[in-house]
């Protein structure tokens, strides 16, 4: 399930979970506007990466010159491996922004392997996988104290996994699973801007309930902690550091979907989808550098561990990623940037076409 709720919302954190916190000293209306970003990119795994997202950005009611600028929009993805997200989605910002609803609807079909180790030999393979899932998001959140916002979040996924190797019948195993969810968020967000901070702090805390009387087959929990700090170190905001701590932790009765996959923001540097498992730890710093005009760069590098519970990880390998990346300023307005980064972890590389910064979630 992680894996499936990466490739949908990763490609629109910067439109979703992302925009939590919003300028504080700007007060000035902004325009309706409409942006068609197409994206490709490559990936040792996926192969080549094709799409477009069509978004439009406006302001629910006019004379609210405290909220962010809302949105909505689409998202299509295919890949060379022959994946695909299709996904809409929209982001509101009300009432002076005390309130703020996140709603998604999409389907998404991943073509992916996973890495299987036999324990004596300790040697493995991977092998082939395919999820093929329905997925619905949505999230309400209200002001309650300064810049905390609290609410409830609730998501339903039917997935499909066909495994690509045989079953006791001798034909591929296969799993139908419905992995639905309801919980809480907890979030105080100091950041100055939503999708360009250079000052302030991110602190989320995500609690979802997988649960039968909500029709989940499957009965576990998830915790979600992340922290986000951000420090500019020059008056422009030409020069930032980004800082970020993430705990994805899993526990109970953990299916194969429900699990955590190391790579993408959390960390670059891993797209084989060898490291997985119930719980995923991972510290990351940034250096974001706007050179020239609407030209930047950015280098990065953390480490991560993949374990099934927490005891683990004093004997479990850490997981290193480092990278660069460029930048290009795409919409000034809003302060959104494209860009590629390129990453090495532990026996890995990525190479990832972006829209919006890393740590927006």
């Amino acid at each position: 399930m992680k894996l499936i709720q990466s490739l949908a919302f990763g490609f629109v954190l910067f439109l979703s979970v992302n925009t939590y916190g919003q300028d504080t000293t700007a007060t000035r209306k902004t325009k309706t506007g409409i942006a068609a970003i197409p994206m490709i990119n490559y990936n040792r795994t996926q192969g080549v990466v094709a799409g477009a997202m069509i978004s439009g950005f406006y302001k629910v009611n006019s004379l609210d010159t405290v909220s962010p600028s809302s949105s909505s929009g689409i998202i299509g993805i295919y890949t060379e491996q022959k994946s695909y997200v299709l996904l809409a989605h929209s982001q509101l910002y009300l009432d002076q922004d005390r309130w703020r609803i996140l709603a998604a609807l999409g389907k998404v079909n991943v073509n992916f392997q996973f890495y299987l180790e036999n324990p004596i030999s300790s040697t493995g393979n991977f092998y082939d996988y395919t999820t093929d899932a329905n997925l619905l998001l949505l999230q309400v959140q209200r002001k309650v104290y300064k810049r905390i916002y609290v609410g409830p979040t609730g998501s339903l996924i039917n997935s499909t996994t066909t495994y690509g190797f045989p079953g006791t019948t001798g034909e591929d195993s296969m799993t139908i699973s419905k992995l639905n969810s309801v919980g809480y968020i907890i979030c105080n967000d100091s950041r100055d801007h939503v999708m360009y901070p250079s000052k302030g702090l991110f602190l989320n805390f995500k609690n979802q309930f997988y649960r039968s009387w909500i029709g989940s087959d499957f009965e576990f929990v998830r915790y979600i902690l992340t922290y986000n700090q951000f420090i500019g170190l020059d008056k422009n905001s030409k020069k930032i550091i980004a800082l970020r701590a993430n705990l994805n932790i899993a526990t109970g009765e953990v299916p194969f979907e429900g699990q955590t996959v190391v790579g993408g923001d959390d960390i670059r540097g891993y797209s084989e989808g060898k490291y997985r498992n119930d719980q995923v730890y991972t510290l990351q710093a940034e250096y974001r550098w706007n050179f020239y005009k609407r030209f930047g760069a950015v280098v990065f590098g953390g480490i991560a561990s993949a374990v099934e519970e927490f005891k683990d990880i004093a004997n479990n390998e850490l997981l290193p990623g480092f990278g660069v990346g460029l930048r290009f300023r795409m919409l000034p307005s809003e302060k959104i940037n494209i860009g590629i980064d390129g990453a090495v972890g532990k026996n890995d590389y990525s190479i990832t076409f972006r829209i919006g910064e890393a740590f927006g979630r």
